[in-house]
């Protein structure tokens, strides 16, 4: 399945840490879509996409949208402040129709649902942040009927789509166990609660903008 990673220019020093963490806890090929192209060197398995330049907050989703437009069907999207702490578990088919996202962490949990007797967690139809963008499979019908223009990323996911006849679905037993790499009010702060020592000191060693 197609992954992309989106990532805004403000969070490109953020790149160095996502992609070492990414290559050693998935590697699988991804798309890296964003706005001016990064200074770092891209590993092999990135094909870089430009939106052309980046505009304001409430143009996020008019430059996004498309980019998502031409995807297929089902593609995985998450953010470059995505920081991977153990290695990515293979996500399974579900066997359910009109499911509009499939939560890959544990973020359908921390809100109204249920877990059905297979370990599949089911957001509540009235439940918030059913649009989160946690990482996640996406079916492109149902990200396109609310990628709608002049969103920014805070009010895609803060719309509520409640009893749309979609299911928002997650597991259990997430496949992708990860921080969320910076605070809101610090974008220069990494959060790397939880992660090996291993993998704090070699990013405390890439992190060269820490030093600026």
């Amino acid at each position: 399945m197609k992954i992309i990673i989106t990532t805004s220019d403000k969070y490109h020093h953020l790149l160095p840490v996502f992609f070492y963490l990414y290559n050693k806890y998935c590697g699988l090929p991804f798309d890296l879509v964003g706005h001016a192209k990064p200074e770092c060197e891209l590993p092999t398995n990135c094909t870089w996409v430009s939106l052309g330049p980046q505009g304001s907050k409430q143009e996020w989703s008019n430059q996004i949208r498309p980019y998502f437009e031409q995807q297929p069907k089902y593609f995985i999207w998450m953010m470059e402040d995505t920081f991977f702490k153990a290695q990515m578990k293979h996500a399974l088919r579900l066997p359910f129709t009109k499911v509009g996202r499939i939560d890959l962490t544990g973020d359908v949990q921390k809100r109204e649902h249920f877990i059905d007797d297979n370990a599949i967690v089911h957001a509540n139809a009235e439940s918030r942040y059913r649009l989160s963008t946690q990482p996640s499979i996406w079916d492109k019908e149902f990200l396109l009927k609310y990628l709608t223009p002049n969103l920014s990323p805070w009010d895609f996911e803060t719309q509520d789509p409640k009893s749309d006849g979609w299911s928002v679905l997650g597991f259990k037993d997430y496949p992708i166990n990860h921080n969320e790499g910076v605070r809101r009010f610090d974008l220069y702060k990494l959060n790397l609660d939880g992660m090996c020592q291993k993998d704090i000191n070699h990013i405390n060693s890439i992190a060269i903008w820490q030093t600026k």
